[in-house]
């Protein structure tokens, strides 16, 4: 059976198959309630909706049985692309989820001819800033009280191909 350019699997450590594929307006719900588990501030549910049916956002999810664990949202325009969200559900991590969805979006951005990529991370959320890392990803900026809920810094992360 032939796999869709939109649609690739891995198998993990429990023989599982994960799925990575573009985000449809039928899992918002579910992604809903990864992200409110995730983040101080939740995006909205219109937030999701309007990216969706974006022509400059993509949104992707990752699932196992069917159930989505996961989802990367970000934007591209010209040679630049920006990571906005991504998020794994709490009882999910530490398992690879989070680097197969940043390394399917990596492999589109290149396919699309993306030079250089963006995303802030929380200053204190180590794990992240870790994965970004491990990507190649370096801190070139701070943006000071970002995160108007808690006033935390972000740090803004840079990849260039």
């Amino acid at each position: 059976m032939m796999e869709s350019s939109h649609t690739k699997k891995v198998i993990d450590g429990q023989n599982a198959p994960r799925i990575v594929r573009q985000i449809d307006v039928n899992d918002i719900d579910r992604i809903m309630e990864i992200e409110k588990k995730s983040f101080v501030a939740p995006w909205s549910k219109r937030m999701f909706e309007e990216t969706i049916f974006s022509p400059t956002y993509r949104g992707r999810v990752i699932e196992r049985n069917h159930s989505i664990i996961g989802y990367i949202v970000f934007y591209t325009a010209d040679v630049e692309a920006h990571i906005m969200n991504l998020a794994i559900n709490p009882a999910e991590r530490k398992q690879g989820h989070a680097r197969q969805l940043l390394t399917d979006a990596l492999m589109f951005f290149r396919g699309k001819g993306i030079s250089e990529c963006y995303l802030e991370v929380r200053e204190h959320n180590r794990d992240a800033q870790r994965l970004y890392k491990h990507f190649g990803f370096e801190i070139i900026g701070r943006r000071n009280k970002y995160y108007p809920e808690t006033g935390e810094d972000a740090l803004v992360m840079q990849l260039l191909f």
